[in-house]
């Protein structure tokens, strides 16, 4: 298998209201998932979760800022082109240590 794969999750031009729907529910699905890892961390050994708050803030003003430019969009009669790619790396972890 290759060390490095790409994939396409969002690859088009879109109204304001299909871009808000996306982009949306990729940045809360983000938010939900450090929030239920700081919740779960919190319940089992009451550990450190401030990385996991971290990115909560960031990502929340993500939110805010992608707000601002769906608005602009849409007070503005423009389509967003929008392009999203993960990049995935295989890292061999036995050769860090």
């Amino acid at each position: 298998m290759e060390k490095k794969q790409t994939f396409k999750l969002i690859d088009g031009q879109f109204g304001s209201s299909e871009a808000r729907n996306i982009l949306f529910a990729l940045v809360n699905s983000k938010i939900n998932f450090h929030a239920m890892e700081s919740f779960g961390i919190t319940i089992r050994t009451s550990g450190d979760t401030s990385f996991h708050e971290k990115r909560i803030k960031e990502l929340s003003q993500t939110n805010i800022d992608i707000r601002k430019v769906i608005d602009y969009a849409a007070m503005n009669t423009l389509r967003l082109n929008i392009n999203g790619t993960i990049e995935i790396e295989l890292i061999d972890e036995s050769k860090d240590n």
